[in-house]
């Protein structure tokens, strides 16, 4: 009797196991595999709603976030610096700064803008404070890190030109070209980033381009 009486109360105790050890096996094994499936949830939300995640207290979603973010971010700023070791510590210097501002984060408002407004002003601040000159190019002509990457069905020889090309624009029209084409932002994003107006984006895109276009067709007419 009183072993029953004891049962019945257990049953109900918070700190008291619901079940023998095999049925806390396989809640134990039950929760190992939701684990990847909330892995992969969290893969196909959109960044926003893992910085709101994150905002609310979710460490976890923080990762996915890095994970989705960081090779746009290194990609703006690898073209930015010309330098493959600043562009990363920018990243992280990055993150940190999004972390400390998270709570100013305006909920369903596009966040990669609002990162790399960020990423850009860590970068100006460096230059201001002169820790990190950007490089330029070498006596010799050569190109520090990194080394340019082949577009999928680009000729090697082509892309390595428009590369060059591009390191020698304006910084102005460099940037606007890099945001839009290369990032992947609309113009009104870009002005966002950039502080100016969307027609100044506009025109700094249309500008580069043009020269661009005499770049290539001297590469293909075979003049250096």
């Amino acid at each position: 009797m009183m072993v029953a009486v004891l049962s019945a109360t257990n049953l109900g105790h918070p700190d008291t196991p619901l079940g023998p050890s095999s049925d806390r096996g396989r809640a134990s094994a039950s929760a190992e595999r939701a684990e990847p499936a909330r892995a992969q949830d969290m893969a196909s939300q959109c960044i926003e709603d893992l910085m709101e995640a994150y905002v609310d207290g979710d460490s976890s979603a923080f990762d996915e976030l890095y994970r989705q973010t960081a090779p746009r971010l290194m990609g703006y700023l690898i073209r930015l610096t010309r330098h493959r070791e600043r562009a990363e510590d920018l990243v992280q210097i990055t993150f940190s700064k999004v972390h400390r501002a998270r709570g100013s984060y305006f909920r369903g408002a596009p966040l990669l803008p609002w990162m790399l407004a960020i990423a850009r002003r860590s970068f100006l601040d460096e230059v201001r404070s002169a820790k990190y000159r950007r490089e330029r190019l070498s006596a010799d002509g050569s190109l520090p890190e990194p080394a340019p990457e082949d577009e999928p069905g680009v000729p090697a020889g082509v892309s390595e030109a428009l590369e060059r090309a591009l390191e020698k624009l304006p910084d102005n029209y460099r940037e606007a070209i890099v945001l839009t084409k290369v990032t992947g932002l609309s113009i009104k994003e870009a002005a966002e980033v950039l502080g100016v107006t969307p027609t100044a984006v506009k025109l700094r895109v249309h500008r580069g381009y043009k020269a661009l276009r005499v770049a290539l067709e001297q590469f293909e007419g075979g003049t250096p």
